[in-house]
């Protein structure tokens, strides 16, 4: 469906633009493990070739392995007013000369948010509260949301769900749709190599999903649907790149199904594209996302997507044409697709084709970055209005 946004900037920036429209951006995020901190470095690392110089503060070793970080400012991981004074105080002392704060996260929002002498600010929502969190505590924290977003001055959103659920609470031309920048991520290693390295035959039918061990990526359906595929192609394997603090839960279940031979829990890896690229398809099973970044990465090495259609999915694929879209939750359509491309090497080729013309029309980050740049040039003259 057609975007509600008030704005979808595709800039392209002149050389003379980019340096008569310098400015300082202090980019602001709180505690991440997931694919926030990869956007927030990648945008950083791109951003002085729009005219803005970028720096970076956040929780303490929050960038540790993917990006530069210029300062600490313990945001606390948990939601309490109180406890955020002395996080605002520090991002206080880090604004003199920024020309704009732009904030990555909920928590580092309510830092913000009460920053003395805080420039414009822009808002990035990676997430929803109502994506992760359900109860009386949901409600609380979306209160939080609503709050936050209010004050930001402007807000860009990842998808339409996002979009949606502020629609009442900023006008349309106080938000963007941008997607996150993926990062420029190659493959370093082959796939045999790759293969070899995890006991994997060369010629076994492999599935990779990359994702970190939490509730929302729904990791058991994944090893459900391994289970099923196991049953009709007995020599598959599968690969599960990522870490968190459902892994041991999970390296139980796929033991109470069986899978302690066919599925290979991989822990973190450096460089994740060598196992999507090593595979014959790539997964992903969550129940809630934005816009994930390993969507565009997979896209980009050519490989499969078969994915639940989640976040941005649905906005920029076609199910049979570039990914194979399943419901959220349903291992068995999970497992009939996976068969599908396992079995019918041509037809996974061609999707793999797709997807990678969909990822340089749809995920450049180049032009991704000069969408961001153009929503901070554009503060300046909205708030003096």
């Amino acid at each position: 469906r057609q975007p509600t946004l008030g704005a979808c900037y595709t800039p392209s920036v002149s050389t003379h633009e980019r340096e008569s429209l310098n400015g300082r951006v202090l980019q602001f995020l709180g505690p991440s493990t997931g694919g926030i901190r990869a956007h927030v470095a990648e945008l950083a690392r791109r951003l002085p070739d729009h005219g803005w110089d970028a720096t970076v503060a956040g929780s303490a070793h929050v960038m540790d392995g993917v990006g530069r970080q210029d300062a600490t400012v313990d945001v606390p991981p948990v939601w309490n007013v109180p406890a955020y004074r002395p996080a605002r105080r520090r991002l206080s002392s880090l604004l003199s000369g920024v020309d704009v704060l732009h904030v990555h996260g909920l928590k580092a929002a309510m830092v913000a948010v009460g920053a003395d002498q805080r420039p414009p600010m822009v808002l990035t929502v990676h997430n929803l509260v109502g994506g992760t969190r359900r109860g009386p505590s949901a409600k609380v924290l979306r209160r939080a949301e609503t709050y936050v977003v209010e004050r930001c001055d402007h807000l860009i959103v990842i998808s339409d769900e996002i979009d949606e659920r502020f629609a009442d609470v900023l006008p349309p031309e106080r938000r963007t749709f941008i997607l996150p920048v993926a990062p420029a991520r190659s493959v370093q290693r082959s796939a045999p190599e790759v293969r070899a390295s995890y006991g994997i035959a060369a010629d076994a039918p492999l599935v990779t999903i990359v994702a970190r061990h939490h509730p929302q990526k729904n990791l058991p359906m994944f090893l459900d649907a391994m289970r099923l595929v196991r049953d009709r192609l007995p020599e598959v394997r599968g690969l599960m790149v990522g870490d968190g603090p459902e892994r041991g839960a999970l390296e139980a279940h796929r033991h109470a199904l069986g899978l302690d031979d066919t599925v290979v829990v991989a822990g973190m890896r450096p460089n994740p594209v060598d196992e999507m690229h090593a595979a014959d398809v790539v997964a992903l099973t969550s129940d809630w996302e934005g816009s994930p970044l390993v969507v565009a990465e997979c896209l980009a090495v050519g490989r499969p997507l078969v994915t639940t259609a989640v976040g941005t999915v649905r906005r920029h694929l076609v199910d049979g044409e570039n990914a194979r879209i399943v419901a959220i939750g349903d291992p068995r359509a999970m497992a009939d697709a996976l068969v599908e491309l396992l079995v019918d090497r041509s037809l996974a080729d061609a999707i793999g084709a797709a997807g990678q013309r969909v990822a340089a029309a749809v995920f450049d980050a180049d032009r991704l970055t000069a969408a961001v740049a153009a929503v901070y040039r554009d503060i300046p003259r909205r708030t003096s209005r």
